[in-house]
Parts: C-alpha cells; sequence; structure tokens
C-alpha cells in the first residue's frame, strides 16, 4: 500500500495513523519523513522511542534540525533504552549537541549524558566534559558512576572539585599509583587553602612521600617531592619513614641545609632573648630610677585642681611636673573608676586620715594603705594620662541646673 502525506488536510489523529502504518511495514525512514513535514514536538516524543530503536543515526540528524525546538528532556526516555553501541553513540551525539551547541544547563540531561561519556574507553573524554559543564553535573551522582566504572583520574577530579583532598591523593596513589597525580592535587589544594589549613597540606604531602619512600624507594624522587611542596616540608618530617638502615648519600646535602637552617633559628632566637633581656633591665632600672627621682617644689606652687597653695597639705607630683593635693586628686579620679574601685579608693583615703600623725611613719597598715592608694590614683597622671581621653567628651558646664547657677556665682 502506497501512503501519501503531500496534503496538508490531515488531521493529528490521520497524521499517527499513517506514521503507525509506516512503522508497521517497517517504513522507518517514511515514518521520520512524515514526523519532520508535520513539525509536531508532541508526535516526536512519542514516535522516537520506536525511531530511535531502528534508524538512530536518521532520527539523530532530524532532531538536531529541530534544535531548541524540542524539549531534550521529554525526548530522555527515547534514549535510555538504547542498548546497541551504534544507538548509544547516536544518544551521546544528541546530548552533546544539546548541552554544547543549544547551550542547555539543566542538570538531568548533563547527568544523563555523562552515564553514557563515562562508558567510553578514552577517560580524557570523561575529564574534559567534567570540566566544561562541573557546574551543571551533580558530584556526588557523577563520584558514584565514575567509580563504579573505575575511572580513578575522574574521581580524583571530582573529589578535587569538592574541596575532599585527602581523599583526591589517597586516590590517586592507591588506585592509579600515579604520584603526579598525587602531586597536582596537592599543589592545587596548596593554591586554594588559607594558612589556617597549612597543617592539611602537610598532611597531603607526607603521604605522598611515603608512598615514595615505601612504595618506590626512590631517595631521589622524595628529594624531588620536598622541593616541589616548596617548604611545607622538611628532611626531618619524612625520616620516620626509612628504615633504621639506609645510605643519606642523596640526603647529605638537604640534611647540611636543614642544620644550617636550624642553626641560624638557633642564632636568631639568642639575639631575641638578649634584646628582651636587656629590654627587661633597662624597665627595671627605669622603674628603680623614678622611685628615686626627687623634685623641688617651690612654695609658690598650687594644686592643679584646686588653686590653693600646694604646701599646704600632702601632695602628689608626677614627672611631668602636674602637682595635686592628694584629696583634689582623689575626689577627681573617683569619678573615672568604676563604682568598685571607687569604693576601694575612698575606703582606703578613709583610713589614712584615720590613722593619727603620729602612727603615720610607723605603722606597717598606713604604709600598706599608702601603697595601695598610690598604686590607683598616682599609676598615671590625671591630666596627661588616660584619664585626660575618657574626658575628651565631659562637658565643660555642668548639666545640673543647680551646679551651674552655682557655678555662674562663683564665676560673676
Amino acid at each position: 500500500a502506497v501512503v501519501s502525506t503531500q496534503s496538508g488536510h490531515y488531521g493529528r489523529e490521520d497524521i499517527e495513523k499513517v506514521i503507525m502504518h509506516h512503522i508497521h511495514d517497517q517504513q522507518y525512514t517514511s515514518a521520520l519523513d512524515t514526523l519532520r513535514k508535520r513539525r509536531s514536538p508532541d508526535l516526536f516524543y512519542k514516535y522516537t522511542p520506536t525511531l530511535m530503536k531502528y534508524i538512530p543515526r536518521n532520527t539523530v540528524d532530524i532532531l538536531e534540525q529541530f534544535g531548541r525546538s524540542l524539549d531534550p528532556k521529554r525526548l530522555l526516555p527515547s534514549f535510555i533504552h538504547c542498548k546497541t553501541t551504534d544507538q548509544k553513540e547516536q544518544a551521546l551525539r544528541y546530548l552533546q549537541f544539546v548541552v554544547f551547541s543549544t547551550k542547555c544547563k539543566d542538570e538531568a540531561i548533563h547527568n544523563f549524558l555523562l552515564s553514557l561519556v563515562v562508558q567510553q574507553d578514552d577517560e580524557g573524554l570523561l575529564l574534559d566534559f567534567l570540566d566544561k559543564t562541573d557546574a551543571n553535573v551533580d558530584r556526588k551522582y557523577a563520584l558514584r558512576l565514575c567509580s563504579e566504572h573505575r575511572k580513578w583520574k575522574a574521581c580524583c577530579y571530582i573529589y578535587t572539585k569538592m574541596g575532599l583532598y585527602e581523599e583526591a591523593v589517597k586516590l590517586a596513589l592507591t588506585k592509579l599509583g600515579n604520584v603526579h597525580e598525587a602531586e597536582k592535587t596537592a599543589v592545587e589544594a596548596q593554591s586554594y587553602c588559607s594558612l589556617e589549613q597549612q597543617e592539611m597540606i602537610k598532611k597531603l604531602w607526607l603521604m605522598i612521600a611515603r608512598h615514595v619512600v615505601e612504595e618506590e624507594k626512590d631517595i631521589k624522587r622524595v628529594m624531588e617531592v620536598i622541593n616541589r611542596a616548596e617548604q611545607v616540608l622538611k628532611i626531618e618530617d619524612i625520616l620516620p619513614f626509612f628504615n633504621d638502615f639506609f645510605y643519606i648519600d642523596d640526603f647529605k646535602d638537604a640534611i647540611c641545609k636543614s642544620l644550617e637552617i636550624y642553626n641560624q633559628n638557633i642564632n636568631q632566637l639568642n639575639d631575641d632573648m638578649k634584646d628582651a633581656t636587656d629590654s627587661a633591665e633597662r624597665i627595671h632600672n627605669d622603674i628603680s630610677n623614678l622611685k628615686r627621682k626627687n623634685c623641688v617644689v617651690e612654695s609658690s606652687k598650687n594644686c592643679y585642681l584646686c588653686d590653693i597653695p600646694l604646701l599646704t597639705r600632702s601632695f602628689y607630683v608626677f614627672p611631668c611636673s602636674h602637682m595635686f593635693h592628694t584629696a583634689c586628686l582623689v575626689k577627681e579620679i573617683t569619678g573615672y573608676l568604676s563604682k568598685r574601685k571607687a569604693e576601694e579608693v575612698s575606703k582606703i583615703y578613709k583610713l589614712l586620715l584615720n590613722l593619727k600623725d603620729e602612727d603615720q611613719t610607723r605603722t606597717e597598715s598606713y604604709r600598706r594603705a599608702k601603697s595601695q592608694l598610690d598604686e590607683i590614683i598616682a599609676e598615671e597622671c590625671l591630666m596627661c594620662g588616660e584619664y585626660m581621653i575618657q574626658s575628651i567628651d565631659t562637658p565643660f558646664l555642668p548639666r545640673d541646673e543647680e551646679e551651674f547657677e552655682k557655678l555662674r556665682l562663683e564665676w560673676s
């Protein structure tokens, strides 16, 4: 029987009958040609599975012609049941066209394409695919697929992209036996990891060095690993991996260099210790000299706070030449101290006032109280120390109206 589809008056049901008739008569090319002329996406989704089974190359040619007008996700069932080599190759060709030509970003498409690429013998194609589509592939799914198909280089690549550098190095050494691949992973980790992760970087290089020592037993190769680690590893880090008896000829230069570095570090530490000792001694001498320092106070000098002659009562004189009555200094500094500290100062000062004059120079309690007070109020000058910095936001005039009025009357 000959069926013509040239007339444009056929409905969908009629077209489907024509396609089914061609398929029943095994005229798959005619069925595909009818689909092409009809240009109905729904008919493509329905009959592509059958056409992919018998004429996969021709079918993919037509699918590529339709490009973005077809939804590749709805065509996935057509490729799932591909069994023969030709079917898989054409499915691979179409999905590569979708991903790289139409720029499809759908994860399901990328994952299915990965399941086809991973079956190829050339692992280079898989690595190239992962490098180009890493952002759109489910990494955990990709890792499982690559592991099932024993694509160890691809597994190392995925581990590295996931930041699992230890797993990547371990896999490169155990499954691939490829020290170069392990070194490449360690170098990449070194470039991406922060200073806080240096211990992890060192662990990677130690794994590589241990493998070279125990498996390859090549001392020169070990030295190459140390040099490539860029000062992360030292010769003493890998010595425990060697047995008790081995020739050190190849290590001689490295050991001597390491000893020289240690000697330089020891000399530097000695210099630092000497500087610290000298500095501590100078500070100690300054403190001792400060305790013995004296100054002449003229009778005309006044307290910087109350402007009353200084010699009328007990006072403090600071190295900066500022002078204060003890009572004035206690009153002023109390405003800058915490509540607990202020109460402590008040208590000590009252204790000193209550002591009799004849006992002041003799009793231990007076000397102890005077020392405690000195430590608090005489620690630094009120006018040029931290207290002055704290007072920078204090208003010149009191905010309280009564105090302001009192001050105004004093000035008037």
